[in-house]
């Protein structure tokens, strides 16, 4: 077992491999401490890089582990905060990506995926009748599900689109953002025509089965949604 110490401004991360596994201890604005995990492969080229810490990253809903790297703009030097999840996969720190298991701070990069919000949505089934399409955000993570009749399904999900989750006016619905527009799954599955919006029976606009469903005469100018 290998236990590393680097100190920096009275800040201390420790490393303590184990096998394939690393823990590394990193510290908080208040001082305490939580433990990431990384592949040990990787322990060196984490240690080149300097001190990390934890911050709280309110689009993870979690804390991430960070550092700060120098860059040059214009000709002029300037401190970058990047995280350990992007450095690791050698992208941008602002490209999206995933933790499959859930977890910000396992870093091992059998955890970790580009996210690619054009990809398609997972489903599970309910029952007999009722399937669950996974909305997703920008990161990959689950922040909804939309309910369809199990007919609709192939329909549904043998399209280029991306169902993901739109809020407006207070009301969310399940869209696509197509290069063609937004369009929104309960006026997929209803074909309707112009002029018309969907009502959302019992209000819940997530719940797009056709028994929930009800077409609406709208005037023009009437805002839309």
């Amino acid at each position: 077992m290998l236990i590393i110490k680097e100190t920096y401004e009275m800040k201390i991360n420790e490393y303590e491999s184990d096998g394939n596994d690393t823990l590394m201890k990193v510290y908080k604005k208040d001082g305490s401490s939580i433990n990431a995990i990384i592949d040990t492969v990787d322990l060196n080229k984490v240690l080149e890089k300097g001190i990390w810490f934890a911050r709280w990253h309110k689009d993870f809903n979690n804390f991430l582990v960070q550092t700060f790297s120098e860059i040059e703009i214009a000709g002029k030097k300037k401190k970058e905060k990047i995280s350990l999840q992007s450095f690791l996969l050698g992208v941008h720190t602002k490209v999206p990506i995933k933790h499959i298991n859930g977890n910000t701070l396992d870093n091992r990069k059998v955890n970790l995926e580009v996210y690619k919000q054009d990809s398609f949505n997972d489903y599970n089934e309910l029952n007999e009748n009722t399937i669950a399409i996974i909305l997703r955000d920008k990161f990959g993570r689950e922040n909804g599900k939309a309910l369809i009749d199990k007919e609709d399904l192939d329909r549904v999900i043998e399209t280029d689109y991306c169902w993901v989750s739109y809020k407006t006016n207070n009301k969310i619905f399940a869209v696509a953002n197509t290069k063609n527009g937004r369009i929104y799954l309960n006026e997929f599955i209803m074909k309707v025509p112009k002029n018309t919006k969907i009502h959302a029976i019992n209000l819940n606009n997530l719940d797009n089965r056709k028994s929930n469903l009800e077409n609406k005469n709208t005037s023009d100018n009437e805002i839309e949604k």
